[in-house]
């Protein structure tokens, strides 16, 4: 869910919410075309999430030389997806699409292909839950969602769409367990150099990495950021996130349950229906929890966490959640050593995406979901728009 989500479903109960404004993500009709300039050079891409993906098979369709390098031992950044816990996709990161479906043939850039990627958005008949107080009111959803917002992948999931329409073009070009730890831009080439000593070298360099990463000085540079980024770095609030499904053997559960602190300036949680629209027999809700929410779920693991969010359903569902509980699956993004964190908290000034989405002395280049120049930022969408952006500007 997106905080535009948040304050819809929200807003069917009366829950009040400390947004002043929900401002919308400028719209791919607003984006200038990619026109090839006179650079020749070669092109480190440093992360292989979506935003390196997306920069790398641009530049590809462009016909310019470059690499990616990716820390992990796999492509995917944030949206990693499990395919063992059901018999569909669990997305472990970004699960819904937050804008137009017409994003996704932007991201494909080539009107030859056709997508065949099936998305379902939520329909006013969908219940929406809220638990407060010890009381919980469920109603239709009705006039809080619209076509026009966050669609369900089926089938399928973000993960899934790049596998299929974008790393075929470059995964030759993609080089893992590579983590980058100095990035030298002080001379003629852009040197990139790995925790092994191993260097890099091209003419231009577009960073991906996670923010977090960078606000933990995994990455050192020479010279030092410039003062406007390293004010952002140090200003940016960076929520932790963690997801948790569970797998039940019937559904007692309304499409969304929400709490009092689903929406705060310190963080969100919500329950929803996983399984919502997918060809499956499988009961599955799943938790999303970012900043402050998400550390309490943090605080556990193993057979504790389950307990623990068992309890928390059971004292809104009458025990309904042990009586009926078969299996969990749990992703917490801190753990995760090139993630360290979920993304840049929803109350963020956009100065902070704005300064860091700048590119330096024509050598390098941001991007990211972090590192935009929109008024939305920690999403696919905007991390992919970002990397346009980059691309648009290298090639210039």
């Amino acid at each position: 869910m997106n905080r535009r989500e948040f304050v819809a479903a929200c807003s069917l109960f009366g829950i009040s919410l400390p947004f002043q404004s929900f401002l919308q993500s400028c719209s791919e009709d607003d984006e200038a075309p990619i026109i090839p300039g006179d650079f020749e050079g070669s092109v480190l891409i440093i992360g292989a999430g979506a935003a390196g993906m997306a920069a790398g098979y641009l530049l590809e369709q462009l016909g310019i030389e470059y690499q990616i390098l990716e820390a992990d031992t796999t492509y995917g950044g944030r949206f990693r997806t499990d395919t063992t816990f059901t018999d569909f996709p669990i997305p472990l990161g970004a699960e819904w699409l937050h804008v137009s479906e017409a994003e996704l043939p932007a991201i494909v850039n080539n009107e030859a292909v056709e997508i065949d990627t099936r998305l379902l958005p939520y329909s006013p008949t969908d219940t929406s839950g809220y638990f407060s107080n010890g009381q919980l009111t469920v109603n239709e959803v009705g006039s809080a969602v619209n076509d026009d917002q966050d669609k369900k992948f089926i089938g399928s999931s973000w993960f899934d769409f790049f596998e299929e329409y974008i790393v075929p073009s470059i995964q030759s070009k993609m080089q893992f367990n590579t983590q980058i730890t100095s990035i030298d831009y002080s001379g003629d080439k852009v040197i990139a150099t790995d925790m092994d000593g191993m260097p890099y070298e091209a003419d231009r360099l577009v960073l991906t990495v996670p923010l977090k990463l960078l606000q933990l000085r995994q990455v050192n540079f020479r010279p030092d950021l410039p003062n406007n980024k390293q004010n952002a770095l140090a200003s940016a609030t960076i929520w932790s996130g963690m997801k948790v499904f569970l797998k039940f053997s019937e559904a007692f559960y309304p499409t969304f349950l929400y709490f009092d602190d689903s929406a705060t300036n310190e963080g969100q949680r919500l329950y929803y229906d996983a399984a919502y629209g997918q060809n499956s027999a499988d009961n599955v809700l799943g938790l999303f929890s970012v900043g402050k929410q998400a550390e309490v779920y943090q605080n556990y693991s193993g057979d504790a966490l389950r307990d623990y969010v068992l309890n928390e359903l059971d004292e809104i569902f009458d025990g309904k959640a042990s009586e009926t509980f078969q299996d969990i699956l749990a992703q917490n993004w801190n753990e995760k050593p090139f993630a360290r964190a979920a993304y840049l908290e929803d109350e963020a000034s956009s100065s902070i995406s704005r300064a860091m989405s700048k590119s330096i002395d024509n050598k390098l280049y941001f991007a990211g979901c972090s590192y935009t120049q929109f008024e939305d930022w920690s999403s696919v969408h905007t991390a992919t728009r970002s990397a346009r952006d980059a691309v648009r500007e290298l090639v210039r």
